[in-house]
């Protein structure tokens, strides 16, 4: 291992050595944590990882990197800083690291506690008690790349957290409240592009909580660029603001939540939401929702623009204001329905009205089926239509939803989405258009013609074209070796009886090379080539779609023998010559269920082997003949068992 006097050692020397060079700090190391690894070994290369994070979290200063290899793991609670120049960075290796049991401290997947200038990377964080990702009185946190997925209260809690950036995060299935949450007087945060859905309340909830001290404000928000539906089933909102001032809500698809659009409004913050600008975001809200718009409790000053609203509530519509929050309101260039309320949702009013109040002289009465290419499944423009050209230059974003430039054409359009060809069907090609003028198909049949684009068909498996995500229609289309399989190149399985292995385990080292399999089958009797001292037994773990893995077969001979009840075959060879394979236990349990067979293997080698992956595992024996055999296809780690966990250098199959 390697010591913590070590540790300040070699940093110590890196920092004298350089110090004339940088004012930066110096002496950054990076460290490796592995499912496979040991917290007994330095941590300084993927051979030596850590195997917790919660040591390399105790081990960190400024500057750091950690870096974690796919595999599940308890969380980590970290109350080091980094610094602005030298941040510490907790980074995934890749999409497979699971987080998927509370720290040892909090009852969250991974908690900042007072750490500044700290960077969580790449994570899947499932099942926490509390919080996913938790970072309270931590300034300047990046929170980036993570799935949040089914915890108990929150995907992402922050508390007292200034300069804040949560960016393409995936927070889904928050069991009690809210997917994104940035609470207790928290100001500069950036939410951006950001996947949010299908949590019990809000989306995304802002709170400046003025009961537990500073000044009860959100303040200078960027919330943009999110997409974010089917929240709310217990109430609130996609995107929920109290007490937050001064912000800007922009270029954001908010579709199928079950409460209210954007909510502006004071319950727990010091004062109302005030001076925000609402613009160019697209809400569509679902049947049971509340408001598209929200804004009471003396919100004032803030500005809704370019926006498309449309409730498919029976009477809510676009939006609602009480008289306290009307003082610097203006609302304009927006496609709405024909409905509004001036006293806080009490009361419907129709547009005129909401006109003659002074409110959305130059906005229109709109609906889906005219404004977006397929309502309920895209909500790009149609062009021409009603919502191009037809928005205001005046706080209007550069660029769009998708990252398109804005505005394009004549004018700025309404919604999350800027129209980005709007010559389509002149008769004449124009730049960027792909089809739909004469002469200008599309070539691919895999695409149809869609606003002059040639788009991506949904692929259909079994029509014989090979499409999108798909890789095979026939197992011609797949390489030597592969078989194809719902439309997937999969390695052809050894075993394809139907036989499923049962009551199975595997555990598999790389280096040096260990196996440890347990497994049941029931092979239907007469039995035809189940004869181990003549023929063997062979045994496959591999991958469906990957590298990796053994393919081992152990042939009849001296190295087996047989019990004299003939219920019971042993292979023992201590030179282990064949596979590294030492000893094979097979019983014939047909007392118990005729046919059924009990097999165990061991096997130890002073070699490399290189351990498949664990999203798609499968373990293969094959007693006999052709139809003599079992398999079991693994889940993965985040699925339920029996799935396989670990790590390049282990796996463990349960």
């Amino acid at each position: 291992m390697l010591s913590k006097t070590l540790q300040c050692v070699l940093r110590c020397f890196v920092g004298v050595s350089m110090f004339a060079a940088s004012a930066t700090p110096v002496g950054a190391i990076d460290y490796w944590v592995s499912a496979g690894g040991s917290d007994g070994d330095d941590g300084l290369s993927p051979a030596t990882a850590w195997a917790t994070l919660q040591f390399a979290a105790d081990s960190v200063v400024a500057g750091d990197t950690v870096h974690v290899g796919a595999g599940t793991y308890t969380g980590f609670y970290l109350d080091t800083s980094g610094t602005a120049p030298a941040p510490i960075v907790f980074l995934a290796d890749g999409p497979g690291a699971v987080i998927d049991s509370d720290n040892p401290s909090t009852p969250d997947g991974i908690n900042l506690e007072g750490a500044d200038h700290v960077v969580i990377d790449g994570f899947t964080v499932t099942g926490a008690t509390r919080a996913g990702v938790r970072a309270v009185l931590a300034d300047f946190v990046t929170i980036r790349n993570v799935t949040a997925a089914n915890n108990g209260k929150w995907g992402i809690f922050t508390g007292f957290t200034d300069d804040l950036l949560v960016e393409n995060n995936e927070t889904y299935g928050a069991a009690d409240e809210h997917g994104i949450y940035v609470s207790n007087s928290s100001d500069r945060p950036t939410i951006r592009d950001n996947l949010i859905y299908d949590n019990n309340a809000n989306g995304i909830h802002l709170n400046g909580d003025a009961s537990q001290g500073g000044d009860g404000l959100i303040e200078d928000a960027l919330i943009e660029r999110n997409v974010i539906y089917g929240n709310g089933v217990a109430g609130g909102s996609g995107i929920n603001g109290d007490g937050l001032t001064n912000s800007t809500i922009r270029n954001n698809l908010l579709y199928d939540n079950h409460a209210s659009g954007i909510s502006l409004y004071r319950i727990d913050a010091s004062a109302g939401a005030s001076g925000n600008v609402v613009v160019n975001n697209t809400i569509i809200n679902a049947s049971d929702a509340r408001w598209c718009i929200n804004i009471n409790s003396a919100s004032v000053g803030n500005a809704v623009l370019n926006n498309i609203t449309y409730n498919h509530h029976s009477f809510r519509g676009a939006i609602a204001i009480d008289a306290s929050s009307t003082p610097g309101f203006t609302s304009d260039y927006n496609a709405v329905m024909d409905r509004f309320s001036t006293d806080g949702g009490n009361s419907v009013v129709a547009l005129p009205t909401w006109q003659a109040a002074g409110y959305d002289q130059n906005s229109f009465v709109s609906t889906p089926a005219s404004l977006f290419v397929a309502p309920g499944v895209d909500f790009h423009l149609l062009a021409p239509g009603p919502a191009v050209d037809a928005g205001t230059s005046t706080n209007a974003p550069s660029t769009d939803l998708d990252g398109g430039a804005r505005p394009v054409g004549g004018g700025y359009d309404l919604g999350a989405y800027e129209a980005q060809l709007l010559e389509c069907g002149d008769g004449d090609i124009d730049p960027g258009e792909q089809c739909g003028e004469p002469a200008l198909v599309c070539g691919d049949p895999c695409t149809s013609c869609v606003q002059c684009v040639c788009v991506l068909d949904e692929p259909v498996c079994g029509d014989a074209l090979v499409c999108a995500s798909e890789e095979c229609e026939i197992d011609g289309d797949c390489a030597l070796g592969e078989v194809c399989s719902a439309c997937s190149c999969v390695n052809e399985s050894v075993c394809t009886s139907g036989i499923k292995l049962e009551r199975a385990r595997t555990t598999m080292n790389a280096s040096p090379y260990k196996l440890r399999l347990k497994g049941e089958a029931v092979i239907a009797k007469p039995w035809l080539g189940i004869d181990l001292p003549l023929a063997g037994v062979r045994f496959v773990i591999d991958h469906a779609t990957g590298p990796g893995g053994v393919d081992t077969t152990l042939p009849g001979g001296a190295a087996w023998s047989a019990a004299a009840n003939g219920l019971k075959w042993t292979y023992k060879d201590s030179t282990a010559s064949v596979g590294g394979v030492k000893k094979v236990v097979i019983r014939d349990l047909s007392a118990k269920e005729d046919g059924r067979l009990r097999i165990v293997v061991k096997a130890t080698a002073a070699m490399a082997e290189i351990v498949p992956g664990v999203d798609s595992v499968r373990t293969s024996i094959v007693f006999g003949g052709p139809g003599e055999c079992a398999l079991l296809g693994w889940n993965g780690p985040a699925d339920a068992r029996p799935h396989c966990t670990g790590s390049a250098a282990k796996i463990r199959c349960r």
